[in-house]
């Protein structure tokens, strides 16, 4: 077997001896209540035990670190752990953003204004293109009218 099988194992097992505890309690049963004096009578003992007091006031100890809000020494002040975590997340950013934006495709600043700028000139050179064209149709249609009119005479 696999330990994830084992584990699994495990873990059906323990939910089933809690199923059948609630079970016994919600029942008023006299088992239950028997069950219910031992485990006191342990974790009272237990409770009492040295080596369960310096666990217990350790991980206090290990709480403390993760409160909200954390003292620098320097400063002297209390900054919160989101801002410290913002600020390692700018610096992060700010040491790979060159690699990032290389390795996810991404366009800058940079090149979000040579787009346009090429798109400027694209636009101008199509106006111009319009203009000439334009300039163009109706010089043709001048000396097609010309032509028109000497035909005419022609007749």
């Amino acid at each position: 077997m696999e330990a994830a099988s084992i584990l699994a194992i495990i873990i059906l097992l323990i939910a089933v001896l809690i199923l059948i505890y609630y079970y016994l309690q919600s029942t008023n049963n006299p088992l239950y209540q028997n069950i219910h004096n031992q485990a006191s009578n342990i974790s009272s003992r237990v409770v009492q035990e040295p080596y369960v007091i310096d666990l217990s006031d350790k991980v206090n100890d290990f709480g403390g670190k993760f409160k909200d809000r954390v003292k620098v020494d320097e400063a002297e002040e209390t900054i919160s752990k989101t801002d410290m975590m913002t600020n390692k997340i700018n610096q992060f950013i700010d040491e790979q953003s060159e690699q990032v934006i290389a390795d996810w495709d991404l366009a800058t600043h940079k090149d979000i204004d040579i787009v346009l700028e090429k798109y400027d000139n694209l636009e101008k050179d199509l106006n111009d293109y319009k203009d000439s064209n334009n300039k163009r149709v109706d010089e043709l249609e001048q000396r097609l009218n010309d032509i028109d009119k000497k035909l005419n005479d022609l007749e």
